[in-house]
């Protein structure tokens, strides 16, 4: 009986162990990405971000040469669109007596790092920079740069830093206090 039981298992294990190898996940669960890109090249009407080789990227001087070439679509890239249904996929919080106190250089924080995360990724923007009393509530196209701002703000002055992520939305909130 004890060795039908473990046969079992172990074919259970195998089973699922299968069943799992080769599946694929989606790459991206971001909805403003085309799933399987754009079959020529775009230029964004509104920023200037150039799409080939299924990356959006920034080249200003191929951006106007782009602009006269008639092959070229324009098109909107997916963070445009994203600020244009003012749909956020990150929200960064900054709040605490410390920060009133420091708000110059933790906004020169956010600014520089925004500077630096969109030489990598140029999709990943601020939307909106809003502030009420000593809270600042910053607005972001990717998750990533808002989780980015956060870390980089508590490297620099501590504090208590919080993500919380709604999968259903695919949002994170990132909260930052001291």
């Amino acid at each position: 009986m004890a060795m039908k039981e473990h046969n079992d298992r172990r074919q259970l294990k195998t089973k699922i162990a299968f069943e799992e190898i080769g599946q694929r996940n989606e790459r991206s669960t971001n909805v403003y990405l085309p799933k399987k890109g754009m079959k020529e090249s775009a230029i964004c009407s509104k920023c200037n971000l150039i799409y080939q080789n299924k990356r959006w990227y920034l080249n200003e001087a191929e951006a106007r040469k782009f602009m006269t070439d008639s092959h070229v679509r324009m098109g909107t890239c997916p963070a445009c669109r994203r600020m244009e249904d003012n749909l956020p996929a990150g929200i960064a919080t900054f709040t605490g007596d410390y920060f009133s106190q420091h708000e110059m250089e933790i906004l020169d924080i956010i600014k520089s790092e925004e500077s630096r995360s969109k030489a990598k990724n140029p999709l990943g923007r601020i939307m909106e920079i809003a502030q009420e009393g000593n809270v600042l509530t910053v607005s972001t196209t990717e998750d990533k740069l808002a989780q980015k701002l956060g870390r980089e703000v508590y490297k620099a002055h501590k504090g208590e830093l919080h993500y919380q992520w709604a999968h259903d939305q695919k949002l994170v909130r990132v909260k930052w206090e001291r």
